[in-house]
C-alpha cells in the first residue's frame, strides 16, 4: 500500500511539474477565439469576391484611368528631336550658309591665311606646306550636311555652327582637295580611293586633250595643261592615314558635345514628363475621390453639412492614402521618356511611337512590380497570370487609344471651331478626341478586364473555401485538444485527491502506531510480573489498531 501511494505521488509531482493545465487551457481557448475571428473575415472576404457592384466599377474605373493616361501620355509625347524640327523649320542650304557666316569660322578662316603669308601653314590631308601663292581652303572635317541630318545633335539641341565650326573639325587643306571631297566624309573619301583615283586621270586626260585641240598658242597649252596636272596631283596627295586621323579626332570632340548635351536634355524632359505625369495622375485621382464622396453623400437618407464635410474629409484622405502610387507613376514616366529617348532617332520617324513606347514600357514595370511585391507571394499562379493579362490588357488597349485618338482628332480638326488653341494641353479637337477614345478604349478594356476579374474571383474563391475547410478543420482540432486537455486536467485533480488521502492516512497511521507503541512500553514496565494479563483497556486498544490497520 506504501509503494503504491509513492508511486502515485511520483507520477503526480511530475505531471504537475511538466504540464500547466491552467496555461495550456487559456492558450487553447484564446487560439480558438483567434481562429473563430478569422473564419468570420475569411467568410466576409470570400462574399465581397463576386460582388457585382464591386465588379461594376471596373468599368468607370478603366474610363477615368485612360483618360488620364491618354492625357498624361499626349502631353509628354513629343521627343527631343520633334521639338527641334518644331522650332527650327530651316532648310539645309540656310544653315550651310549661316554655318559659313558664323564668326568663329571667320576667325578660323583668317587665322589660316595668316599662317599661309608667314610661310607655316601645312595641308593637314597632304603633310605639304601650303605656299603663299596657292590656294587654301578651311575644310569641315565632318561635313555641314551630316551635322545637319544628325538626330542626336539635334537630341543634344546643339546648332549645326556650333558642332561644324570647332577647332577640332576645321583643317586647312588646298583647293582642288577640298573641292574633290565636297560634301562626302574623310572616311567615304578613302574608302573610294581607287575608283576616284582612276575617274580623276581620266578626267585630267580629256582635259589635257580637249586643252591640246584648242586654238590657244603652245606657250598657253602647256601652262593650262601644268595647272590641270596640279590640281590633279593636290588630289592624289590626299594621305589616307592622315584623313583618317582628322576625322577620329573630329569626331571624338564633336561626339563627346553631343553625348553630354543629349544626356542633359533627356534628363531635363524626363524630370519634367515625371512632374507633368504625376500631376495628371493626382489630378484625376483627386477628382475622382472627390466625386466618389458626392455620390455617398447624395446616397445618405439624413443629408447635412456635416455629413458632406464627412464625406469630402474621407475623400482627401483616400487620395493621400495614394501618394506612393503616384510617385511609381512619376518613377514610370522618367524612365519611359528616357528609354524613348535612346531611340529619339527612330521615334522621331513615327508621331505616336513615343506614346506606345511610354504605355508599353509601364505596363511591364506595372507587371514586374505586381510580381515582385511580397503581398502577392503566396497567390494562386493562374490568379498571378490573369492579374498580368490585366496590366498587359490595359497597355493594349492604352496603345489602341492612342490611335484612335489620332483618328477623332483629324475628324473633328475638320469642325469650325475646335482649332482653338487649350494651354498646355493642345487643341479642342485634341481634347475631345482623347475623351473619347479614351471612352471607347475604357469600355472595351473594362469588358476584357470584367472577364479576367470573374476568372480570378472564380479562382479566388476556391482558395478562400479551401482556406475556410481548413481553419474549421483547425477548430475542431483544437476544440477536441481542449476537451482531451479538460479530461486530463480533471484525472489529474481527482489522482491529486486520492493522493492526499493516502498521505493522511499513512500519517495518521504513522501516529497511532507510536503512541500505541509508548501505551504497552509503559504498561509492561509496570507489569512486568503479570505478562498473561491482559487489561480490557488494552484489549480494546488492540482491537482499534487492528481495525485502522484494515482501514489502510
Amino acid at each position: 500500500m506504501d509503494n503504491k501511494n509513492a508511486i502515485q505521488n511520483m507520477e503526480m509531482n511530475n505531471v504537475e511539474t511538466d504540464f500547466n493545465f491552467e496555461e495550456v487551457e487559456g492558450f487553447l481557448s484564446k487560439q480558438l477565439e483567434e481562429s473563430f475571428s478569422d473564419l468570420e473575415l475569411l467568410e466576409k472576404d470570400r462574399a465581397t469576391i463576386s460582388d457585382p457592384e464591386a465588379l461594376g466599377k471596373v468599368v468607370l474605373d478603366e474610363v477615368w484611368n485612360q483618360f488620364g493616361n491618354q492625357i498624361g501620355i499626349d502631353m509628354t509625347k513629343e521627343t527631343l528631336i520633334q521639338k527641334y524640327d518644331r522650332e527650327h523649320p530651316e532648310q539645309y542650304k540656310d544653315i550651310a550658309d549661316s554655318v559659313l557666316k558664323d564668326q568663329r569660322y571667320k576667325d578660323a578662316n583668317n587665322e589660316m591665311r595668316e599662317q599661309q603669308k608667314a610661310g607655316i601653314l601645312k595641308d593637314e590631308y597632304t603633310g605639304k606646306d601650303l605656299k603663299r601663292n596657292e590656294k587654301a581652303n578651311l575644310d569641315h572635317v565632318v561635313t555641314r550636311k551630316e551635322l545637319f541630318e544628325n538626330q542626336r545633335r539635334k537630341q543634344a539641341n546643339l546648332d549645326v555652327a556650333d558642332l561644324a565650326n570647332k577647332n577640332e573639325n576645321l583643317k586647312p587643306t588646298n583647293e582642288s582637295l577640298n573641292k574633290s571631297k565636297g560634301a562626302k566624309s574623310n572616311k567615304e573619301y578613302v574608302e573610294t580611293r581607287e575608283t576616284r583615283e582612276k575617274s580623276l586621270l581620266e578626267q585630267n586626260e580629256r582635259a589635257n586633250k580637249k586643252v591640246d585641240e584648242s586654238n590657244k598658242s603652245e606657250v598657253e597649252k602647256r601652262m593650262e595643261k601644268e595647272k590641270n596636272d596640279k590640281r590633279l596631283n593636290d588630289k592624289l596627295a590626299a594621305d589616307d592615314d592622315r584623313m583618317m586621323k582628322a576625322d577620329k579626332e573630329s569626331r571624338k570632340a564633336i561626339n563627346k558635345d553631343i553625348r553630354v548635351n543629349a544626356a542633359k536634355e533627356a534628363g531635363k524632359k524626363a524630370g519634367k514628363d515625371a512632374l507633368k505625369t504625376m500631376a495628371i495622375s493626382a489630378l484625376f485621382s483627386l477628382l475622382k475621390e472627390i466625386m466618389n464622396g458626392l455620390i455617398r453623400f447624395f446616397k445618405e437618407k439624413a443629408k447635412s453639412f456635416k455629413g458632406f464635410l464627412s464625406e469630402m474629409k474621407e475623400s482627401i484622405k483616400n487620395f493621400f492614402s495614394k501618394i506612393l502610387s503616384f510617385l511609381q507613376t512619376g518613377t514610370s514616366a522618367f524612365i519611359t521618356t528616357i528609354i524613348s529617348e535612346i531611340f529619339g532617332p527612330i521615334v522621331s520617324l513615327f508621331k505616336k511611337l513615343s506614346g506606345l513606347i511610354k504605355q508599353g514600357v509601364s505596363s511591364v514595370m506595372d507587371a514586374v512590380t505586381y510580381l515582385g511585391d511580397k503581398k502577392n507571394k503566396d497567390k494562386p499562379f493562374a490568379v498571378k497570370v490573369a492579374q498580368v493579362g490585366k496590366i498587359i490588357t490595359v497597355g493594349l488597349v492604352g496603345g489602341s487609344a492612342i490611335f484612335l485618338g489620332e483618328v477623332f482628332e483629324k475628324f473633328l480638326l475638320t469642325v469650325p471651331g475646335m482649332q482653338i488653341e487649350i494651354p498646355l494641353l493642345g487643341t479642342l479637337a485634341n481634347m475631345i478626341g482623347l475623351f473619347l477614345s479614351s471612352l471607347v478604349s475604357g469600355l472595351v478594356g473594362a469588358i476584357v478586364l470584367n472577364l479576367i476579374d470573374k476568372f480570378i474571383s472564380n479562382k479566388l474563391k476556391e482558395e478562400k473555401d479551401q482556406q475556410i475547410i481548413d481553419k474549421k478543420n483547425g477548430i475542431m482540432n483544437v476544440q477536441q485538444v481542449q476537451f482531451s486537455v479538460a479530461e486530463n486536467r480533471l484525472e489529474a485533480s481527482k489522482e491529486k485527491v486520492m493522493s492526499e488521502i493516502s498521505e493522511n492516512h499513512a500519517l495518521a497511521n504513522d501516529i497511532m502506531r507510536q503512541s500505541l507503541n509508548k501505551i504497552f512500553d509503559e504498561e509492561n514496565a509496570s507489569n512486568a510480573k503479570n505478562k498473561d494479563k491482559i487489561s480490557e483497556n488494552q484489549r480494546e486498544l488492540l482491537k482499534m489498531q487492528n481495525d485502522l490497520e484494515g482501514l489502510l
